[in-house]
């Protein structure tokens, strides 16, 4: 359920966006009017300060026209609280004192002019009836901004219902069955045309599904047939003469029987959508299973093999998935490697096998398990990890590399 749509989300940001607005304009509506009194006095101080430089500059008797603006023609003579203020801050012009006393200061070139603008300051007196004044604003505009948020969310409503219902329709489609026949219930607009799109595409992929669910059913049981035939046969000739190179050709048809076998059975349990049920496997039986199906491939070299799994230890799988594992990991772990130690071993809920071949090239080591990747020794399609990717992936099992010029290890984890 979709707990926030995209729509409340951007009214909720619209109505925010304003009231931030709304504040912003109060402080700043603040911030002038003491700017504008601020630049009101100190234009009054420096009017005050050119009318006494011309009275210097005829002999007169310095006299302010402002009661509130004293002239004095030495620092010392400025009062004792003000020079106080102006040793601690000896750049300010603008004067608070303790005794809420507020003054303006200009030094000019014949002295300095202090005036007392305690009884002028316009903004502090009037600051209460500001601050209503932009309160009954900032209320107004928050009450004008709520009811285009609630008209635009009805209108968004009314306008996105058709896309809330194709989005419903999806949502409560089975997992197991693609929805179709509900594009016509839209009228022809630009929701009507994406759900007349998104229908025939899902009943593409249901096409699809199913073609390759008949292809997989198919196929198994149309090639069981004759390899069951094949098997039998080969069974037959086993028991009846045969030369040397007869018999070495019947064990490599045997191999082969066995490796279609295993990939039917592979492909078969890649295809399967339904989940897999609880299983416990023990894994030593099915390693030694394994190493007798692929033991041609050490045929020649000089491989010590070396099996740390305890005989009563199991993992959380079935036999087939496992033994197909298996095959794809020691068979290549056999292929591979030319002379050293090859280990197998299960630790910890881990299965890992280790080679000593050399190693995966970097060039491909990030692709290993994609399909058709393979070495340039391969000789095979490089299908094999890529099986075991995807059946990993079924079965929810983590799959991991480890490789070195010293061999690779692949390293299978059960959760």
């Amino acid at each position: 359920m979709r707990k926030h749509p995209l729509r409340t989300r951007i009214i909720g940001l619209f109505i925010a966006l304003t009231a931030l607005i709304s504040v912003l304009y109060s402080l700043m509506s603040f911030v002038f009017a003491y700017h504008v009194e601020d630049h009101f006095f100190n234009t009054f101080i420096d009017i005050e300060s050119h009318a006494i430089s011309q009275q210097i500059a005829k002999g007169s008797a310095v006299a302010p026209r402002f009661d509130f603006i004293s002239f004095y023609a030495q620092y010392s003579e400025l009062p004792a609280d003000i020079k106080q203020f102006l040793n601690q801050h000896p750049h300010r012009t603008e004067i608070s004192l303790a005794n809420g006393e507020h003054f303006h200061l200009k030094q000019f070139e014949h002295g300095y002019l202090l005036a007392d603008v305690s009884n002028q300051l316009f903004v502090s007196s009037v600051k209460n009836e500001l601050l209503s004044y932009l309160f009954v604003i900032f209320a107004f505009v928050s009450v004008i901004a709520i009811l285009m948020g609630i008209t635009a969310y009805l209108i968004a409503k009314r306008l996105f219902k058709p896309l809330d219902e194709l989005i419903t329709i999806i949502e409560q489609a089975p997992v197991e069955q693609l929805p179709n026949g509900f594009a016509e219930r839209f009228k022809n607009s630009e929701i009507g045309t994406f759900a007349n799109a998104l229908e025939q595409a899902l009943t593409r992929i249901h096409a699809f599904i199913k073609r390759e669910q008949l292809f997989t059913r198919d196929i198994s049981h149309e090639l069981r047939t004759p390899v069951t035939i094949s098997q039998g046969a080969i069974t037959l000739l086993k028991q009846s003469k045969l030369t040397e190179k007869q018999t070495d050709l019947i064990a490599r048809v045997e191999h082969a029987q066995k490796q279609i076998e295993q990939s039917l059975t592979a492909l078969l349990a890649l295809a399967r959508e339904e989940n897999s049920q609880p299983a416990q496997t023990r894994i030593l039986p099915l390693v030694e299973q394994s190493i007798l199906q692929q033991h041609h491939y050490l045929a020649g070299k000089s491989i010590e093999l070396a099996v740390n799994i305890k005989p009563q230890q199991i993992a959380p799988i079935g036999e087939p998935p496992l033994l197909i594992l298996l095959n794809n990991l020691i068979g290549n772990a056999f292929k591979y490697s030319h002379s050293g130690i090859i280990e197998i071993e299960y630790k910890d809920s881990s299965l890992s096998v280790r080679d000593c071949g050399g190693g995966i090239s970097p060039n491909i080591e990030q692709h290993i398990f994609d399909a058709g990747v393979k070495g340039n020794e391969s000789q095979g399609l490089g299908m094999g990890l890529n099986i075991v990717k995807r059946l990993c992936e079924h079965l929810s099992i983590d799959y991991a590399l480890n490789s070195t010029k010293a061999g690779s290890e692949f390293i299978i984890t059960f959760k």
